[in-house]
C-alpha cells in the first residue's frame, strides 16, 4: 500500500486485480484528528496486471503523482 503525507492529509492506496480487467487503484485521503475528513476515490487504470503485486505497484504510482490536496481532500492530479 502506498502511503504519503500531502500538504497536511495522509494519502493512502490499495489495489486490486481481476484477471484481464484493468486494474483499480483505491485512494483515500483523511487529515490526521478529523475523522470526518476521509475520503475515497477509485482510478481504473489503462493496464490489466499478471501479478497482484504489479496492480499494487501500479496504486503506488497514482499515490506518487499527487501533487497537492484541496481543502476538501480532493487530491491534485489523480491520474496513472
Amino acid at each position: 500500500m502506498g502511503k504519503r503525507e500531502i500538504d497536511g492529509w495522509t494519502v493512502c492506496s490499495g489495489a486490486f486485480q481481476s484477471g484481464d480487467v484493468p486494474a483499480i487503484a483505491d485512494v483515500t485521503t483523511h487529515k490526521e484528528g478529523e475523522p470526518e475528513s476521509s475520503r475515497f476515490f477509485r482510478v481504473v487504470t489503462d493496464c490489466s496486471f499478471a501479478q497482484l503485486e504489479d496492480a499494487k505497484l501500479a496504486s503506488d504510482v497514482v499515490v506518487d503523482r499527487i501533487e497537492s490536496i484541496d481543502e476538501n481532500g480532493v487530491p491534485h492530479p489523480l491520474t496513472y
